[in-house]
């Protein structure tokens, strides 16, 4: 401190630098006014007992602050903000340079949008953009796209970009595994201008890259560089046709090698089988319709065919004769559904990896009975693309063998797996979700509503947005007992129900004549306070009258359950929804009408 000086005509130290903001609860700062009064104040300061008049000082205190705004020094205020950068982003995404903000010079948005057009495609749905670093004369911003995050960086001076370049990218993953790359990592440097201090630009020249040895520029080297540039393009392409999930699962894990994506060498253990390793996670085949006293996790990628029509699961179809199979099509990822890989981790790093999702927004599928874990892993696919759900996707895959013949194996396993459900949704909230919605389909519905109905005396009641429950193969009489239960734990209760529904008529056979819960007998289907009923009855028969996945491959009944998930509306959603019984009396339940 100098005696005799005021506060703001201190001398400045290098942490004046830095301009504070304001404290909690007090008006923020006028930056501008602090940044004159300290520079007003650092010239008092050295011309202190000269002969300097002090209205010079003034004058000289008003040109240094020009001087500084002018030439880029560290008192510049920045130019390119975050609405910038995301319109400039969006316009490149549409190819259209004339779409840019007046702050980007013309000239520099057509070289920008010309030289990168190339992955245009790639970095479209621009999310959010944020600085993450300045220095004179240029800002890099994170960019997050809908399928890439890329680092971008703009030149400029006191007015305008002059040049924008794309650093680096990669494709945006659950597991956040993929490397960061070079748009140009195969060739020469980015072509790029220099600006001089004051704004003033330099015509670029092209400078050698790593794999170039010199200045020289050949017709024939501008056409290597151009299909270094394709092969770079299409090296980074991402399939966006690949659905990425999580899963959960007490199913025993398969002993079988997996078929892993680049064949990486395995890491053989002296007691067990072989360990394939990607990026940190551990690559696995599967999983066995045993039982597993543990909980395994991970994520799974899944490709969905570009003849995917809504509501069904494409894969090769067989010919079979006396249990013989005869005829089986050839795997074409063109055509059917394929899992790209499957990966596990421990929990812990499960739970972080969820957590590290932009949206909170879960969505937990638990399938139903006579399903094995392909089975499950591709509906849960299908149910996502079709959704077109936003959130994160969980599949929790109980220990169910896949046949008809084990209905009581199954029904065994489904008791058995309440308490790994609950440690998934405690996983979730550990996660930070504060939304969490869940389809339970079939013999699912044992699990989610018997450990919901209990969970709320056991432990505090733990919020579930949505529980749809989709022909709940479950005891009616038992249904009806536990749904108050679950109304404790749960923001909504839908049911979806059909007369028609051959598998839930097995399951009453098997059961000794017990109504399930998911059937709609002449009487009705079950109606109580709080819940949505919807009787789907007349959507019909589907897969040869075996129609127990009807929820899944009717668009209709997809339609009604994307807004319920995306608005959390009551029905009728949907004008072939309606109330019965019909007006003026009040809507007991509802009826799916077509």
């Amino acid at each position: 401190m100098r005696p005799g000086l005021p506060n703001s005509q201190q001398p400045m130290s290098d942490d004046d630098c830095i301009l504070p903001s304001g404290a909690a609860g007090e008006p923020p700062l006028d930056e501008e006014k602090l940044r004159d009064e300290r520079l007003l104040g650092l010239l008092h300061f050295h011309f202190e007992g000269s002969a300097v008049p002090q209205h010079w000082l003034k004058y000289l205190a008003v040109w240094s602050i020009a001087f500084a705004t002018s030439f880029g020094s560290s008192y510049a205020q920045p130019i390119v903000a975050e609405r910038d950068v995301l319109q400039i982003c969006e316009a490149f995404s549409r190819k259209a340079p004339e779409r840019m903000p007046a702050i980007v010079q013309p000239e520099a948005a057509k070289n920008f949008v010309g030289r990168y057009a190339r992955f245009s495609d790639r970095l479209r749905g621009c999310l959010s953009a944020s600085e993450r670093e300045r220095e004179p004369n240029s800002v890099t911003f994170l960019i997050q796209n809908t399928q890439y995050e890329s680092y971008w960086k703009f030149l400029t001076d006191s007015n305008s970009v002059q040049w924008i370049s794309i650093e680096r990218f990669r494709p945006v993953t659950l597991a956040d595994d993929e490397p960061w790359r070079a748009p140009f990592d195969v060739i020469a440097a980015p072509i790029r201008p220099t600006i001089k201090p004051g704004g003033t630009k330099i015509d670029p020249d092209i400078q050698g890259g790593a794999n170039q040895k010199g200045n020289q520029s050949t017709a024939s080297g501008a056409k290597d560089t151009d299909k270094s540039v394709e092969s770079a393009a299409q090296d980074s392409r991402i399939d966006t046709r690949i659905v990425e999930f999580f899963y959960a699962t007490n199913r025993k894990q398969s002993d079988t090698p997996p078929d892993v994506e680049g064949h990486p060498q395995p890491a053989f253990t002296s007691d067990g089988p072989p360990v394939y390793s990607l990026n940190g996670w551990t690559a696995v085949s599967g999983y066995t319709g045993e039982r597993n006293p543990d909980l395994s996790v991970g994520i799974v990628r899944v490709r969905v065919p570009e003849g995917h029509h809504i509501g069904n699961i494409e894969l090769p179809s067989s010919l079979k004769l006396f249990g013989f199979r005869l005829r089986r099509d050839t795997l074409d990822p063109t055509k059917h559904f394929t899992i790209r890989s499957i990966e596990k981790t421990d929990e812990a790093k499960w739970i972080k990896t969820l957590a590290s999702t932009k949206k909170k927004k879960a969505l937990v599928f638990v399938h139903g009975f006579n399903t094995k874990f392909r089975d499950a892993v591709f509906r849960a696919a299908q149910i996502t693309w079709d959704l077109q759900f936003r959130g994160t996707t969980i599949l929790f895959s109980w220990p169910s063998r896949g046949d008809i013949a084990d209905y009581l194996y199954d029904k065994e396993s489904a008791l058995a797996s309440r308490t790994a459900f609950l440690r998934v949704i405690d996983d979730l909230y550990k996660a930070g979700y504060d939304n969490i919605d869940v389809i339970a389909h079939s013999m699912g519905n044992l699990i989610a509503v018997e450990a919901l109905s209990n969970s709320a005396a056991t432990r505090s009641p733990t919020a579930i947005a949505q529980l749809i429950m989709v022909a709940p193969d479950v005891d009616r009489d038992m249904f009806v007992q536990d749904i108050s239960g679950v109304a404790k734990v749960t923001k909504g209760l839908t049911l979806y129900a059909s007369k028609n529904d051959k598998a839930l008529q097995l399951s009453k056979r098997i059961a000794g004549g017990i109504p399930r819960a998911g059937d709609v007998p002449d009487a009705g289907p079950v109606v109580l306070p709080g819940l949505w009923t919807i009787d789907v009855s007349l959507i019909g028969d589907e897969l040869f009258g075996l129609n127990h996945n009807t929820f899944a491959t009717t668009r209709n009944v997809l339609n009604d359950l994307a807004i319920l998930l995306m608005e959390g509306k009551p029905p009728p959603r949907l004008v072939e929804i309606r109330g019965f019984p019909e007006p003026p009396q009040k809507a007991a339940y509802f009826r799916y009408i077509p």
